[in-house]
């Protein structure tokens, strides 16, 4: 495949997602990102967090067949391209000296990313403002993972890992706790306490800080990269769709805070999450992006995901039956990437750095393959 098949699979994939035969575990059902997801490689090497759909969400997203082969490592998406399944990890079936599952503790994000949420909640959904796309409590409250992670759990799990051969980074995420730090002193610990055992990158999200000063904090204990995230670039739409993190955040105090950030770590290493399909204006967030891209924010743009369980289970983004609307926005966005040098795989750790859940790594070498 070229650059531009690449781009519209991965496109087609990440919107439409997939139908996998009955009895086919489905991914994980909740957390702090996109769920309901299993992980394939693509022709390119690189991986794809295939949102999976069943009856009718399938038919209205037109999800396409995704069907094991008599290779268990091959499938076969719509009948004609295959992909190989990224296999669940050895380690996930281990446990600590509590009895903890590891798999409950931190799980394998792509093929080479290790992630965890170091807090499973979010103070936004004590008075129902959280996002209306989020579904960070459920994994939590099903049993599936615990409320608060240890950091020796952590750096367990990410030794397991390591041995095993599975990991080139840690993602470090949290939900935000009533404080001012957003969760950050948490991560600063648990940062300390990977690199005590390991010099493994690590890349960090939280909710900006009262105080900037923690960012910095942050980049001192020794993470590599950070998350920062806007969630749409349409002050409107994130009022509408962030009630909680609208108010307490404004545009202008984000971008005080990436500007911030990029005093403490490299250019392309502070990133933000834009969704596409929440209703925004295209050409507004392609100006956005474009704004980030010149001071050196990376934006993982990425298809909103409707998850059960989150005040979106049953919405329709607009890019449903647009395919050709979507893959031409990928391409600006590329465009945008590849004109103030931003490659994603060149990033140290981080959503980015795995890109399961964007397109951008594609729609970035789809832009160099035409030099735009």
């Amino acid at each position: 495949m070229d650059t531009e098949e690449m781009l519209q699979l991965k496109v087609r994939l990440l919107t439409e997602g997939a139908r996998l035969p009955e009895g086919e575990w489905k991914g994980r059902s909740g957390g702090a990102g996109p769920v309901g997801s299993r992980y394939f490689l693509l022709p390119n090497g690189r991986t794809c967090g295939i949102p999976i759909r069943t009856g009718k969400q399938a038919d209205l997203f037109g999800s396409a067949s995704l069907e094991p082969t008599g290779d268990p490592s091959v499938w076969l998406y719509d009948d004609s391209i295959q992909l190989i399944v990224v296999p669940k990890p050895k380690f996930y079936d281990l446990r600590t000296k509590e009895g903890l599952a590891y798999s409950s503790i931190a799980l394998l994000h792509g093929d080479r990313t290790l992630a965890t949420t170091v807090y499973q909640s979010c103070r936004y959904w004590s008075d129902g403002s959280q996002c209306k796309f989020c579904t960070i409590p459920f994994s939590y409250l099903s049993g599936d993972t615990v409320l608060e992670k240890a950091p020796e759990d952590i750096v367990e799990v990410v030794i397991a890992a390591q041995k095993e051969g599975l990991i080139d980074d840690v993602l470090l995420t949290t939900g935000t706790p009533a404080a001012p730090d957003m969760g950050c002193k948490r991560l600063i610990e648990t940062i300390t306490a990977i690199h005590g055992a390991s010099d493994i990158p690590i890349a960090v999200q939280f909710e900006p800080p009262v105080r900037h000063a923690m960012i910095r904090e942050v980049a001192k204990a020794g993470a590599v990269a950070v998350g920062i995230h806007i969630e749409s670039a349409d002050d409107s739409v994130r009022q509408e769709m962030c009630p909680g993190k609208h108010q307490f955040g404004s545009l202008d105090f984000y971008k005080k805070s990436w500007r911030y950030a990029l005093k403490y770590f490299k250019r392309g290493h502070v990133s933000t999450f834009v969704l596409h399909g929440l209703g925004e204006d295209v050409q507004d967030t392609l100006n956005f992006v474009d704004e980030l891209s010149k001071l050196g924010v990376m934006s993982v743009v990425a298809p909103v995901r409707p998850s059960r369980g989150s005040q979106l289970a049953d919405y329709v983004p607009p890019y449903v039956g647009d395919l050709a609307g979507s893959i031409d926005f990928y391409k600006n966005i590329g465009r945008i990437l590849y004109t103030h040098g931003l490659n994603p795989k060149e990033t140290a750790a981080g959503c980015h750095k795995c890109g399961g859940c964007t397109p951008i790594q594609e729609a970035y070498d789809w832009a160099a393959a035409q030099k735009l």
